[in-house]
């Protein structure tokens, strides 16, 4: 429940459960990616033998459709309709396309039954229609992040929201990682759909759990009437006309990168690197459980420090904390790494709302209203942007590399290979993108603050 103010949605207070609904909705969507960003290279590589350069392109195509169809269906939704004022302008699109969306993920791991390394067109065909219908319904579902800044005005809803968020976020990572880890059995291709099938139970019940939280409140509901319709490219031209926009995009792209890049790693690195294929459940466990025990450290760091702040700290951690993947040949150094590296990545996660919100409020002081979609759409387009550079740079490394799908065992320089893409090539990128993030972003708390009083004044 809501525990209304007479001041409006400015300092509104929601119950603890209505923040955990509110993060139950989305956590589908590292669910279904857990899984994704896990199996889908290795499934298709290595089980189904779907020639590399095919699974590279369909994961280019998908992300390319993901950049795409982020800031048209958020411009979409920003966009005042005739059942707007009745159920708001993003609760249909997210209850309409969630359960197609955990759906879709399921399908993926049952592509047609012939010899991809003979007839590769039909899998590669079947992968990219299967990927984009997912793709668009995952997209509908993100819009929850764009109730996110004009549901939770102040620093301390914001904030417990966004620690709540860490915890769901990482339970759905843990589950999308663990049930098909558990379940798939390499070399048994019917496994990986069973995994897949299992994990789409918790996905659709935890999102019919919170869907009542992502309805749009009424004072929201009664402002579309005032928001101007302006064509696409005129608002996607704005939202990168800023500064602050920039910035941050900048630095988004660079962490899903970076995080693409490892999730996409661990196959490859408990099986050719510590050569124990059972390796990735400790490293994923002591990955995900330091994520979850960090989520107090962090919201306390927050408070201390700001948005600003916390945002380049976060990234500096999680670049050092690769390092002991360079060296580790053991199952347990590699957990106590992981452990590391969770920790670490808690503030990654945690972060994104809080400073997202920030964005768009400046945002909305300089554009006179409020539009989260066209602003969340063209942060998550470049974000895919930076999801694209995983296959693209597994693609080059692993034919520079000579990297060898159907051997057991790989060459010294295909290992190289294999903790490159999980360490110092992504961490290089992120390195550079906190750089001129530190450089470039100026939104400090007392800017914040006197942003804050602006939209109140306006009644924004």
């Amino acid at each position: 429940m809501k525990e209304e103010s007479e001041e409006g949605m400015e300092n509104r207070k929601y119950s603890w459960w209505y923040h955990i609904q509110f993060n139950l909705v989305m956590f589908m969507l590292p669910g279904t990616y857990g899984i994704f960003g896990t199996h889908f290279f290795w499934y298709y590589e290595k089980e189904v033998l779907l020639p590399v350069i095919f699974v590279g392109i369909a994961n280019v195509i998908y992300l390319l459709w993901d950049a795409i169809n982020d800031p048209l269906i958020g411009y979409l939704s920003d966009r005042p309709t005739k059942w707007s004022k009745k159920y708001g302008r993003r609760f249909p699109y997210i209850a309409i396309m969630g359960i197609p969306t955990a759906l879709t993920m399921m399908l993926l791991f049952i592509p047609p039954f012939t010899d991809a390394r003979v007839n590769p067109i039909p899998v590669f065909l079947y992968v990219v229609i299967i990927l984009v219908i997912h793709e668009t319904g995952y997209t509908c579902v993100s819009l929850t992040r764009a109730l996110f800044p004009e549901k939770f005005r102040s620093d301390s809803e914001r904030r417990r929201n966004a620690g709540i968020g860490l915890l769901i976020y990482n339970m759905g990572y843990l589950f999308g990682f663990l049930i098909p880890m558990l379940i798939v059995t390499p070399g048994d291709i019917p496994s990986y759909f069973l995994g897949a099938m299992i994990l789409t139970i918790p996905n659709i019940l935890t999102f019919l759990i919170g869907l009542p939280a992502v309805r749009e409140e009424k004072e929201m509901r009664e402002r579309i009437s005032s928001i101007e319709k302006v064509s696409f490219l005129e608002a996607l031209k704005n939202a990168v006309s800023k500064k602050n926009v920039r910035a941050l995009i900048l630095v988004r792209m660079a962490n899903q990168t970076l995080g693409a890049c490892i999730m996409a790693s661990i196959y490859y690195f408990a099986n050719f690197i510590l050569l124990n294929p059972d390796a990735d459940i400790p490293v994923i466990l002591a990955w995900f459980g330091a994520g979850l025990i960090s989520i107090p450290f962090w919201m306390k760091m927050h408070g201390k420090v700001g948005n600003r702040n916390l945002q380049a700290m976060a990234i500096l951690a999680y670049v050092f904390a690769l390092i002991p993947f360079m060296f580790v040949k053991t199952l347990t150094g590699a957990a106590i790494a992981g452990f590391i590296l969770g920790f670490m990545m808690g503030a990654i996660s945690f972060i994104t709302y809080p400073i997202y919100s920030d964005v768009v409020d400046e945002a909305t002081i300089i554009d006179g209203k409020r539009q989260e979609g066209i602003y969340q759409g063209v942060l998550a387009f470049f974000d895919r942007f930076g999801i694209i550079m995983q296959p693209i740079l597994f693609t080059i490394v692993h034919i520079i590399t000579e990297f060898d799908p159907e051997a057991t065992t790989q060459t010294p320089i295909a290992q190289q290979g294999i903790i490159a893409l999980m360490t110092w090539i992504p961490g290089a990128i992120a390195l550079i993108a906190c750089i001129i993030f530190w450089l470039k972003y100026d939104l400090t708390k007392e800017k914040l603050i006197e942003i804050r009083n602006q939209l109140q004044e306006l009644k924004l």
